[in-house]
């Protein structure tokens, strides 16, 4: 049974523009694995709700590099509350009826998520995406790049290969930067993937993954069965 929420609003936007903004890139710890501070009510009108930003939740970025519109497909794999008043038992600048000598570097309480990116794709003018590829993404991404809920309809394309069948390439990677995480993520994915291609090929491929990746994680884990 699929523990996502009927209400996605991702799934329901029309095009690329349209999907829902869950945050924007803050740091990266390497060419692949970049850290996302997610929006709240100060920076958005319509921040992400928890389900629409959890755990596996496939994402994008939209760029434009050499005059052509790519996607730059990722899925979050981690998540971190920060809250900048743990710790602080000193001495206060100001009150809370003294505004006036609040410090400048307002900071607030925030979640961050861990994003791996998975590969790129090439938008179409009529907002479709084509030639997926699960290969390294070749650019690096920016400070306060927007990253986007992921639709399905976009999460499909980008898994069809080049013989109109499913195409995961990127688990090796996926594991590896994920590290302890990359097991539960890549079988989020998996169970994300059996929704999106019921057909019967597709099903027995995504059991040999399911199977393989539930295997190394008890082997890693020195739990053999």
């Amino acid at each position: 049974m699929s523990s996502r929420s009927t209400n996605d609003t991702g799934n329901e936007a029309s095009t690329i523009d349209d999907c829902l903004a869950i945050g924007s890139i803050v740091n990266s710890n390497s060419h692949m694995d970049y850290t996302v501070e997610i929006f709240n009510e100060t920076d958005r009108d319509r921040p992400p709700e928890p389900h629409e930003c959890g755990f596996g939740q496939p994402v994008f970025i939209h760029k434009t590099i050499d005059g052509t519109e790519y996607i730059i497909m990722g899925v979050i794999y981690d998540t971190q509350l920060v809250d900048p008043d743990q710790g602080r038992s000193g001495p206060r600048l100001a009150q809370g009826d003294q505004p006036q000598f609040t410090p400048g570097y307002v900071e607030e309480r925030t979640t961050l998520a861990g994003v791996v990116l998975l590969g790129t794709a090439e938008v179409a003018g009529d907002g479709t995406v084509n030639s997926p590829s699960q290969e390294m993404p070749r650019w690096t991404l920016a400070v306060d790049d927007v990253v986007k809920q992921c639709p399905d309809r976009i999460i499909r394309s980008f898994h069809i290969g080049p013989d109109d069948g499913l195409q995961i390439a990127y688990i090796e990677r996926l594991l590896d930067v994920a590290g302890p995480l990359g097991a539960e993520v890549t079988l989020s994915i998996v169970e994300r993937l059996r929704e999106l291609f019921p057909e019967d090929p597709n099903q027995r491929v995504l059991d040999v993954v399911e199977k393989d990746v539930r295997w190394q994680s008890s082997v890693d884990r020195g739990v053999m069965r």
